[in-house]
C-alpha cells in the first residue's frame, strides 16, 4: 500500500487534524488513527460517541475527477468496511450477520457497527477529500433511542490498528475497480451486500417522513423508494430505517 499511517492514542477528530493537513498540502493517501477520540463527529451534525478501543480513522484523498469520486465513495467504503469485517468474522456457512445501509452504513444484526462522514474542500486543482470512519470493535456506545452493534458479539474483536489496515487495503481494492471500471461495479457489490429489494424503509427528513420499499438504486446512487401508490421516487438525502 502506498497510504502513510499515522497513529495517537487520543485525538479530538481524526478529521479535524486530516483537514488540516489537507489544507496545508498534504499530499494524498495519509491516513490518521486515534485509539480514542473525544470530539468524533457523525453526520447531520451528530457526535459520534468513542469508548475506546473502537476503529477512529481518516483518509485524506486528492481525486483528479472529484465530482464522480464523491459520488461514488459512500458505496465504496461502505463495501470496504463489509469486506473488513467479514475478513475478520467470516461466515462459513449461513447468511452474513453484516449488511450495508444506504448510502454507507454497516449493520450487524440490522443495528449500526460503522459509519462514515465525508467532507470536502480545498481550491480548484488543489481540492480534497477527506474521509472519516468509526466502527464499533470491542464495544458499542449506549446512546438512547439508536440501536448499536459491535463486532466482539460476534467474534474476538482484533485491535484497531488491524482492522484499520485491513480497512485501507479493501478501499485500495475497491478505488482500483472504480478507476478501472467505473461506478457500476460498486453499485452491484453494495446491492448483494445490502438489504433485499422489497424491504420496508422509511426515509426520515427534517420535516419529512415517507414510508415505502427498497427497489434498488439508480446508476447515479440514489436510493430508490417504491411507494404504496406505486410510484417510485429517488431519495438523495435523509435517514433511512429499517421498517
Amino acid at each position: 500500500m502506498n497510504w502513510r499511517f499515522e497513529y495517537y492514542e487520543t485525538l479530538g477528530s481524526t478529521s479535524d487534524l486530516c483537514k488540516t493537513r489537507a489544507e496545508a498540502g498534504e499530499p494524498e493517501h495519509l491516513a490518521i488513527q486515534a485509539f480514542s477520540q473525544t470530539s468524533g463527529r457523525g453526520t447531520r451534525g451528530r457526535t459520534w460517541s468513542d469508548p475506546g478501543g473502537n476503529l477512529a480513522i481518516s483518509l485524506l484523498f486528492r481525486p483528479a475527477n472529484p465530482a464522480a469520486f464523491i459520488a461514488a465513495l459512500p458505496f465504496l467504503i461502505a463495501v470496504a468496511l463489509y469486506e473488513a469485517a467479514t475478513h475478520f468474522c467470516p461466515t462459513a456457512t449461513g447468511p452474513s450477520p453484516f449488511m450495508v445501509k444506504w448510502p454507507n452504513d454497516l449493520l450487524l444484526d440490522e443495528r449500526k457497527m460503522a459509519g462514515v462522514l465525508i467532507e470536502t474542500g480545498g481550491r480548484q486543482g488543489r481540492s480534497w477529500v477527506v474521509v472519516g470512519i468509526g466502527a464499533n470493535l470491542t464495544q458499542a456506545p449506549e446512546i438512547p433511542g439508536r440501536r448499536l452493534a459491535a463486532l466482539s458479539e460476534k467474534t474476538t474483536a482484533p485491535s484497531a490498528r488491524a482492522f484499520g489496515e485491513m480497512l485501507v487495503v479493501q478501499i485500495e481494492r475497491w478505488s482500483a475497480i472504480l478507476a478501472g471500471q467505473g461506478f457500476e461495479p460498486i453499485r452491484a457489490a453494495w446491492l448483494t451486500r445490502a438489504h433485499p429489494v422489497g424491504t420496508r424503509l422509511a426515509v426520515q427528513g427534517c420535516e419529512t417522513y415517507i414510508t415505502g420499499s427498497f427497489s434498488g438504486l439508480d446508476a447515479q446512487g440514489r436510493l430508490l423508494l417504491a411507494l404504496p401508490n406505486g410510484e417510485t421516487i429517488p431519495v438523495v438525502t435523509g435517514d433511512i430505517l429499517l421498517d
